[in-house]
């Protein structure tokens, strides 16, 4: 299986959090297993957004989760292309006004590949199979 990550789904997932839900958990394990974990590269900027603001991820971290995610074999990071952006401007300003999860709905659905995600407006959304 192969799946979008958000952000708080590789932060939690790097961590070994109990806020990853078993079913994400479960779902990233057997991405990264085999056909591999996807993230936008917007997460990337969102989480070192973070690291300026709230602080609720360390510039440490934020390096380490780059670093794992640009030298595994079964994640990486998609860049935001003609099909992201054309995505991007189809979802519904009324679905979903952050632009960060704007970014990473879109890169699903470029992909057509699940989000995992515990975004309640992503989820209640419907553009996307979202799982958690």
């Amino acid at each position: 299986m192969r799946v979008v990550a958000d952000s708080h789904a590789i932060v939690w997932y790097g961590h070994d959090s109990p806020r990853l839900s078993d079913r994400a958990r479960e779902t990233l394990d057997d991405a990264v297993a085999s056909d591999g974990v996807v993230m936008s590269i917007v997460t990337l900027v969102e989480l070192w957004y973070v690291t300026q603001t709230t602080g609720g991820v360390s510039q440490e971290e934020l390096d380490a989760i780059s670093e794992q995610v640009s030298s595994s074999l079964t994640m990486g990071f998609a860049p935001v292309d003609e099909a992201v952006a054309g995505k991007f401007t189809t979802i519904d300003r009324d679905l979903l006004r952050d632009p960060w999860d704007r970014f990473i709905v879109a890169t699903a659905l470029a992909f057509a590949l699940p989000l995992v995600t515990a975004d309640r407006r992503i989820q209640k959304s419907g553009l996307v199979e979202a799982i958690w």
